[in-house]
């Protein structure tokens, strides 16, 4: 018996479908603020933290920017990496993501949920995938049993929340799991 291809279909263009099943893919670079110490901090860098701060106007300005490059017409599940306080606390990307889920688009933000508080990673945070993944679980297998699955988070750095949620999502039975942030953290020039 032939094994099946699996295909990507969650972006509109077919050429990032087929980076999505290798790469973490994000819309920009994030130049972090370091209390102001940073020249390479920018627009697109503020309205990150503005996302973060749940600010209405760049939540709705992502939304708009992530419906232009997603399918609306593949049935998908989008999930979210919950922040670091235990549970499914309210956040910018998870309300991103509530937007986006419409008759195709299967509204999966709470399935992944943080088992416990963990350090902020901007802080210094734990950046281990076996810490990570233990502070994590899937508290509705079957939203996501058998479908593609959409995994985002509004910054990445090394990848790791997004590559445990990965690791728990297709061990819970996703049919495929690929990733997307925001942004990509940018080091500065001096690290």
């Amino acid at each position: 018996m032939e094994k099946e291809t699996i295909q990507c279909r969650i972006f509109r263009n077919p050429e990032k479908n087929a980076i999505a099943l290798n790469e973490i893919l994000y819309l920009g670079r994030y130049h972090p603020w370091h209390s102001g110490n940073n020249p390479d901090f920018d627009d697109f860098s503020s309205s990150i933290l503005d996302v973060k701060d749940q600010r209405i106007k760049e939540m709705n300005h992502f939304t708009d920017r992530l419906q232009s490059i997603l399918s609306d017409t593949e049935e998908y599940v989008i999930c979210v990496i919950p922040t670091h306080a235990a549970g499914t606390a309210p956040s910018g990307i998870r309300t991103i993501a509530k937007e986006l889920c419409s008759h195709t688009i299967i509204d999966g933000t709470g399935i992944l949920s943080r088992t416990l508080e963990t350090p902020k990673k901007a802080t210094d945070g734990n950046r281990n995938m076996e810490s990570e993944i233990k502070s994590l679980t899937v508290t509705d297998k079957s939203i996501v049993r058998d479908r593609p699955v959409l995994l985002m988070d509004d910054v990445t750095t090394t990848g790791t929340s997004l590559k445990a949620g990965k690791c728990l999502l297709e061990q819970a039975g996703a049919k495929l799991v690929v990733m997307l942030a925001l942004a990509k953290t940018q080091q500065d020039r001096s690290s």
